[in-house]
């Protein structure tokens, strides 16, 4: 939004207020500069320091709601004297330059690929400046906050403090209400909208609590299994079963052309992660003896990463907090990675899951320069250590920051609602899985299992968004596609699955139709250089003739997801019971193995991790088995159609390792 046009008066700045239906705020008053003694030209120098002062001091409305869900009901104001924790997201530096600086080491044709950057050089390119910290702390000494009550983050990108909500109110131009979500009966603190002085806008990324209203919990992307005990009644094993009915390492290994892994490379390991899901490792030596070759050693288990609480499962209890979601991820994993080594990031404490939604605390642990301030990112976005629940079981050390290893690859099969959280938000933590990719790792992201509706989640019966694209929000009686987060990041890997044609592996492969394999157009993020070519020709050739109202049919978009692998009927051994298990949750942790083997390869010959994929990916579309047959409808449409070359289905594609192998390995 520009700024005033129009000279305003010198004494007295117009305070924009956020809402529509509350009007004007009092003006704030500020000081009027004197002329100086003396000066001929003292009045016309005031009045130019004095519209300067007016213009910077001029309110702007920051960020905005698109609109409030009727699953939301507005009840009463906050109390002006309630203390609450307030965050403010500095602006980091370099922000314009990120696309570029990944490029610099991803792009194949790039003479940087593979020069990776370290931790220290990330925090000091991408720091807030020193001006925009210092001007931060100004502005709230003089808003009445004293520099005393005011806390840095660690890598100095976030300011923290205590205040009001009167002060808060102050500061952000806003009004402060309580919210109900009618299904959950959740209460939510937050504004319609809120402002920032004009002068400040370019020091503040966003500020915390203000629009946000859903801090709803990650959403696994597995989906029903099926027991094949009642229908194999001696059980299933290894060859013991076709393809068709049952996925293995064999199937996978001929489908897509890799074989057991050689080595056990120090450096090379892959993580998981996990939240309030938990791997039953008794399960691991069963699934072994019946589905690995060659078979891997019974006491076999990853190495174990506690994030903020995380607990290992109750493992004299099975029922007690068991997931298969966790048996599917190491298991498929182990079968085609082994020896290499395997970790498992738990996050979070199982009890403060409301809110554990978009990973941040886990991307805390991993880079301490992103934490903030002694407890959550954002207060009803992120979960707050100690944990504030009344439950005695809640994790009461303090928020991890830093410290937690990074692997090379690292493998989620949750996901969230783009349209659920806000937009500021959603591109501060795409820049974070942006330094993950300097750094050289793959993130692979399961795509979703609802097509183009999104998953259930926070009350709604789907995750379909209305219909206009200037106010979007999840609507019970939505028909807009629903794109998924964090896969909508162009720094992310998003895997689609798919199913097999027939009996066995000659007969190929379809988009899944069991459910509807994750995907379309974000409606944040643009589509990134190396992905802008073939969004293009999809939305020429192939597009849907939906209209604006149902997706982001621009041809200009992220879309997602980029690859795909087999997520249905996958061999998986969970509390002792042998199931097929489909679901984005299967295909993940599939291509996530892959491109681990595909790290060991390039280090047996001294080169190093293989970092973030896509842009490699993309320019050789000839080492994917490309997908023509299937759909992935939703929100009341037939969704997208797979078609030749890259779709908002299966991507690019399925792999083949040999391909891939031959493309990595040719690159410095």
């Amino acid at each position: 939004m520009e700024g005033p046009r129009d000279f305003v008066n010198p004494e007295t700045v117009i305070v924009l207020d956020c809402k529509a239906h509350h009007g004007l705020r009092k003006p704030k008053r500020y000081i009027r500069p004197r002329a100086l003694k003396g000066d001929s030209r003292a009045g016309f120098t005031w009045y130019f320091r004095a519209r300067r002062l007016s213009i910077d001091h001029a309110w702007v409305q920051h960020e905005k709601r698109d609109a409030t869900s009727h699953q939301w009901q507005r009840r009463d104001r906050a109390v002006p004297g309630h203390v609450i924790p307030i965050d403010i997201a500095l602006r980091e530096r370099n922000i314009e330059n990120t696309a570029r600086y990944v490029e610099e080491v991803s792009d194949p044709k790039s003479p940087n690929f593979g020069k990776h950057w370290s931790s220290e050089k990330i925090a000091n390119v991408f720091s807030a400046h020193d001006d925009s910290k210092e001007a931060v702390l100004q502005w709230l000494e003089e808003s009445g906050v004293d520099r005393a009550r005011v806390a840095l983050s660690t890598g100095h990108n976030w300011v923290r403090f205590n205040g009001t909500i009167k002060e808060a109110e102050d500061l952000f131009a806003t009004e402060y209400w309580h919210y109900r979500h009618q299904s959950s009966g959740r209460i939510r603190l937050a504004c319609d909208s809120y402002s920032l002085p004009q002068h400040m806008r370019r020091h503040i990324d966003f500020a915390m609590p203000t629009v946000q209203l859903d801090g709803i919990e990650p959403v696994a992307n597995v989906r029903q299994a099926t027991d094949l005990l009642a229908r194999f009644p001696g059980g299933a094993k290894l060859g013991s079963q076709p393809c068709g009915s049952l996925i293995t390492i064999d199937c996978l290994r001929e489908l897509y052309k890799f074989g057991p892994g050689n080595t056990s490379a120090v450096g090379n390991e892959i993580g998981i992660g996990e939240w309030a899901d938990y791997l039953y490792e008794p399960d691991l030596p069963i699934f072994y003896k019946n589905f690995s070759s060659p078979e891997i050693p019974a006491d076999t288990v990853p190495e174990f990463i506690s994030i903020d609480g995380g607990l290992r499962a109750n493992l004299t209890t099975v029922a007690q907090g068991s997931g298969v979601e966790s048996a599917l991820d190491f298991q498929s994993i182990y079968s085609i990675v082994y020896p290499q080594k395997v970790r498992l990031y738990q996050v979070g404490d199982g009890v403060n899951v409301d809110s554990v939604g978009t990973f941040n605390i886990w991307l805390d642990a991993l880079d301490g320069s992103y934490c903030t301030y002694q407890g959550g990112d954002q207060p009803y976005v992120d979960p707050a250590y100690p944990d504030p629940n009344d439950n005695l079981s809640g994790y009461q050390g303090p928020l991890q920051c830093g410290g937690a290893p990074l692997s090379n690859v690292l493998s989620v099969s949750y996901g969230q609602i783009e349209g659920a959280l806000p937009e500021f938000y959603q591109r501060r933590q795409c820049t974070e899985w942006a330094k993950l990719a300097l750094q050289g790792v793959s993130v692979i992201y399961a795509s979703g299992d609802s097509g183009v509706a999104n998953r259930f989640n926070a009350g709604y019966p789907n995750s379909c968004l209305n219909g206009d694209p200037d106010q979007l929000y999840v609507d019970v009686n939505g028909t807009r596609y629903s794109p998924s987060f964090p896969v909508n990041c162009p720094y992310i890997t998003a895997v689609g699955a798919t199913t097999l044609n027939g009996a066995d592996v000659a007969s190929g492969e379809r988009a899944v139709s069991s459910f509807g394999s994750g995907g379309g157009f974000s409606n944040i993020f643009e589509a990134p250089a190396y992905q802008a070519d073939v969004v293009a020709a999809f939305q020429s050739q192939y597009g849907p003739d939906y209209g604006p109202n149902v997706y982001n049919n621009t041809g200009k978009a992220r879309g997602f997801p980029d690859v795909s692998a087999i997520g249905l009927n996958v061999a998986t051994v969970f509390n002792g019971s042998t199931l097929g298990v489909g679901g984005t949750s299967a295909s993940a942790p599939i291509f996530a193995g892959i491109v681990t083997l595909l790290n060991e390869a390039r280090l047996a010959t001294g080169k190093g991790p293989v970092g973030f994929l896509n842009p490699t990916l993309y320019a050789n579309p000839d080492a994917f088995n490309d997908i023509t047959i299937g759909s992935n409808p939703g929100c009341g449409t037939g969704g997208f159609n797979a078609t030749p070359g890259w779709d908002p289905v299966t991507g690019l594609g399925t792999p083949n390792f040999e391909k891939l192998r031959d493309v990595f390995l040719a690159l410095p």
